[in-house]
């Protein structure tokens, strides 16, 4: 499949809602494969979640189409002074990395793409179109350990470890916590 085959579209919040359908059966195909195998749980938090991340002010999502089906999506939100992004973290960090005031961080909370376009830039086009020309000075994003090629690719895009949570879902694992410090407007 060719990228060239791929159609990728901004959505807004409004029309996120009615696709959340389709966001949630690719979320339940991504993270039904190792090294995650999550549940019902946690398609359950993903949506409880989702309803009130699409209606925050910096929300951007971007779907990515082949032939009208859904094969991947990404999206964010801008972090809120008093976000909980940077609780539960197992690992000391300075206050400074922590704290939060308007247009600091770009939270990268999904980034998915089904088995078949993966390795096709697929992921790389929507992780670059959900960063660029961002306003804020800094994009976050939290990845498990387990799962390599993901954080591979994202230490390759310029990503760096900077701490590990625990998210509150019981028995959740550990995440890795990583920042990309931005130039004014750019990732």
């Amino acid at each position: 499949m060719p990228l060239s085959s791929v159609e990728f579209t901004f959505v807004d919040g409004e029309t996120a809602g009615q696709h959340l359908d389709e966001l949630a059966a690719l979320y339940t195909e991504v993270y039904a494969e190792p090294p995650y195998e999550w549940g019902d749980e946690h398609l359950a938090l993903f949506k409880k979640r989702f309803a009130a991340q699409r209606q925050r002010d910096g929300f951007t999502l971007i779907e990515a189409r082949e032939q009208g089906q859904l094969v991947a999506f990404g999206f964010g939100i801008t972090l809120l002074p008093n976000a909980p992004w940077w609780q539960n973290l197992t690992t000391p960090v300075d206050e400074a990395l922590t704290k939060e005031y308007p247009n600091r961080t770009f939270a990268l909370v999904e980034l998915l793409v089904r088995r078949p376009w993966r390795r096709q830039h697929v992921a790389e086009t929507i992780h670059n179109l959900l960063l660029k020309d961002r306003i804020e000075e800094r994009a976050t994003l939290t990845v498990l350990p387990a799962a390599e090629a993901a954080r591979a690719v994202y230490r390759k895009w310029g990503w760096q470890k900077v701490a590990e949570k625990r998210n509150p879902l019981p028995g959740s694992p550990v995440f890795e916590v990583m920042v990309k410090i931005v130039e004014k407007g750019h990732l």
